[in-house]
């Protein structure tokens, strides 16, 4: 089917009384495997599919009465050249000023900012690359939570960021990142690779040390009888756990731009399988309960931190 056609059947289903009858949960599951759709062609950056994708986060976002904009950016490309990204951004109610760079460099940190990218590697060697773990989950992750928490009173406001050019190397979180003030921010809370294939029973949540003794208790206080939630405080302690010698978990995903920025970061994902940046990462090869799961333990932490003390002082 042609993408302009695939477009057209997508948003009549989401206009449909019978999409409008599901459950935040069954929409969450609906999300992935649209995300990690072969018609969307693995959402390579600069892509008509990549287009596509955008189109549909953002009506999945309006839906639940966000503000929504987009975020245009370019970045290097090779010596001589360069490459744009577009980002998705949207606030809860009344919160739409966290998407400009903040004046005020004494103002109390009043907002959780939430990441998830969208973009994957589109074809490699002739094979498509539907990037279902990386990061569908993450990006249908982003707009369940986005639905929940979007009429909740919270002590914080929450902006919900789909980023663009991940995978060429992190661009789209790093342009979004400079635009804020490291004081204006509570924390990143970044999504990638929320399902696996294979049964796990871990939820990994990476974060800093300087922020282990303000969030030891939110993360002793969430549960769920499927999913135990693990704290990670060194990169290196993340690879061990995975298995993982050659990747720097600090540095893997958006929370880095953050990071760098000076911005505390908690980093929520299972980890990767065989299918890793393979043909074989489909949603048909993710564990739905599973990642249901770990969607609701993440739920539940932003829950138990509206209960703590804030803000956060910055790392």
């Amino acid at each position: 089917m042609p993408i302009k056609q695939l477009t057209v059947v997508i948003i009549l289903l989401l206009l449909s009384p019978f999409a409008n009858s599901k459950t935040a949960q069954q929409l969450l599951i609906d999300d992935l495997y649209y995300l990690a759709d072969q018609q969307l062609a693995g959402r390579k950056t600069g892509s008509q599919s990549a287009e596509l994708t955008r189109s549909y986060i953002k009506h999945r976002l309006s839906q639940v009465n966000n503000n929504v904009v987009e975020q245009p950016f370019c970045y290097k490309s090779g010596l001589f050249s360069q490459a744009c990204g577009i980002n998705i951004i949207s606030s809860n109610i009344g919160a739409l000023e966290a998407v400009t760079k903040a004046t005020d460099p004494v103002q109390k940190a009043t907002r959780i900012i939430i990441t998830a990218h969208y973009d994957h590697l589109g074809k490699r060697g002739g094979k498509l690359h539907p990037g279902a773990n990386d990061n569908a989950t993450g990006v249908a992750a982003l707009i369940y939570l986005a639905s929940v928490f979007n009429d909740k009173p919270l002590p914080f406001s929450l902006t919900f960021v789909a980023t663009d050019a991940e995978e060429n190397g992190l661009h789209g979180s790093k342009y979004f990142a400079k635009t804020l003030l490291p004081n204006s921010v509570i924390m990143n809370i970044n999504l990638d690779m929320l399902g696996v294939k294979k049964r796990r029973s871990n939820l990994y949540v990476l974060t800093s040390r300087s922020l282990k003794n303000t969030l030891n208790s939110v993360f002793l206080a969430v549960e769920n009888n499927n999913v135990n939630l693990k704290p990670v405080y060194s990169a290196a302690q993340m690879s061990r756990y995975i298995k993982s010698k050659n990747i720097n978990w600090h540095k893997a995903s958006d929370h880095y731009s953050f990071a760098r920025q000076k911005i505390p970061y908690v980093y929520f994902g299972m980890g990767y399988d065989s299918a890793h940046h393979t043909s074989n990462d489909t949603a048909e090869n993710i564990n739905s309960k599973l990642f249901t799961d770990a969607v609701l333990l993440i739920e539940a932490f932003i829950n138990q931190l509206a209960k703590t003390p804030l803000p956060l002082s910055p790392s």
